[in-house]
């Protein structure tokens, strides 16, 4: 999951901490976020020991294996659950044209009376899912499909987010979610119907986004992709993004419950 309904504890010394209430609702600890800039391994060691979590989520670029390497060494439960790969794409370069060929698919900025609609679309379009969390034991294994759904609800009706949906023949087929403060747009969350998918569907909507963000004021989108998700690398290859960086997800368990 990304920084869905987390607060920010400070950002100092390379580093971003943000503690999370859903998450620590949803596991019964406290779960702090950490995301890595630029620092040393004893500064991050320093600043997750300060911030006292029961479990500590830390993204960390994936060429700081001296981080890494430092956090077995001085953590005694330490987990890696995902690597995700940034891209990114300047949109003030892509010539807008208004007799481009079209992709098909209607596009509407999603509000409160597509709640329902928008629930079934994410639940199908995660269905079998994999994330962080599954690769972590001592978390108490979840159905994702209602953690996802409540994510992209908020993105919905957040002011610093936004949410579109995409329409085949009338049919909902796919969304696309994103933080939209100020002019670079971070993708957040985004899926394809299950009987649409293999066709061509999430090049559209990628096209389409591009198009849309660059209307409402984006100058660039960043976002990011599972590293094993192959068949997402191509279509944002071939559509102009460019790779940015990788990032491996930590866990760390420094208090585990009893029972686990």
């Amino acid at each position: 999951m990304g920084k869905h309904n987390v607060r920010a504890i400070d950002t100092e010394d390379g580093i971003t901490a943000f503690f999370s209430p859903t998450e620590s609702r949803r596991f019964n600890r406290r779960v702090v976020r950490f995301e890595v800039d630029d620092c040393s391994s004893i500064e991050l060691k320093r600043k997750i020991m300060s911030k006292d979590p029961d479990l500590a989520i830390v993204r960390i670029p994936t060429h700081r294996l001296d981080i890494i390497n430092h956090l077995f060494r001085v953590f005694g439960n330490v987990l890696l659950g995902d690597c995700l790969v940034m891209y990114s794409i300047d949109l003030e370069q892509i010539q807008r044209r208004t007799n481009h060929p079209g992709t098909g698919l209607r596009v509407i900025r999603a509000n409160r009376k597509h709640m329902s609609d928008l629930d079934h679309l994410v639940r199908d379009s995660f269905q079998g899912y994999r994330n962080h969390y599954c690769h972590n034991p001592s978390l108490e294994q979840f159905d994702l499909a209602p953690a996802y759904q409540e994510w992209a609800r908020s993105c919905v009706v957040s002011p610093d987010n936004t949410c579109f949906l995409f329409f085949k023949d009338e049919t909902l087929c796919g969304f696309f979610a994103a933080q939209t403060t100020g002019t670079v747009y971070r993708g957040l969350l985004s899926g394809v119907a299950h009987e649409f998918r293999n066709i061509g569907t999430f090049r559209k909507i990628i096209k389409s986004i591009k198009n849309a963000f660059l209307a409402d004021g984006a100058h660039r989108i960043v976002t990011f992709v599972l590293l094993e998700n192959r068949p997402v690398h191509r279509v944002l290859s071939s559509e102009g993004f460019r790779m940015g960086g990788s990032f491996y997800t930590a866990h760390i368990n420094l208090r585990v419950p009893k029972d686990t």
